[in-house]
């Protein structure tokens, strides 16, 4: 079986400048695109999890079951107000921040800038660690432990 390219030649025909269009709109948004897509697919596990319906969170967003419709298909590009909506809506958060500039050591001023906390062998093992243990010196910060 020989290939024959005149024959593809005539029966092959060039794409549409639409096609074209759509796939050079889908190259240029590729990043959100996909974010949509996974937003898309949280949103049909979440509303699967809870036993929800597409009206349902449409009624609940004030929404048309159409436009649910088509951010399930994930090709819409939701707006923060939208994506609060739908977390607020299915009680849970689909997208997430990161946020660099919180820094999670604890601050001892007089002592040092970063201070670790080294807990007592009872305090890990507890299953509740309350505050008030904290304060009863299940606790010492490194940086005094080691003056």
């Amino acid at each position: 079986m020989d290939f024959n390219i005149e024959k593809l030649d005539k029966i092959a025909k060039p794409r549409s400048e639409r096609a074209i269009g759509r796939a050079r709109l889908r190259k240029e948004n590729r990043e959100w695109l996909r974010l949509s897509q996974d937003i898309a697919l949280a949103i049909h596990y979440y509303i699967r999890k809870s036993g929800m319906t597409q009206k349902d969170l449409a009624e609940e967003m004030n929404v048309s079951a159409a436009y649910i419709g088509k951010l399930l298909k994930g090709g819409e590009n939701l707006t923060l107000e939208t994506i609060c909506k739908i977390q607020h809506v299915i009680g849970e958060r689909i997208i997430s921040v990161a946020k660099p500039y919180v820094n999670i050591s604890l601050t001892v001023s007089a002592y040092s800038s970063t201070t670790m906390l080294k807990f007592s062998s009872d305090a890990a093992k507890s299953e509740k660690f309350s505050e008030k243990q904290m304060n009863q010196n299940n606790y010492v910060p490194a940086a005094i432990e080691a003056a």
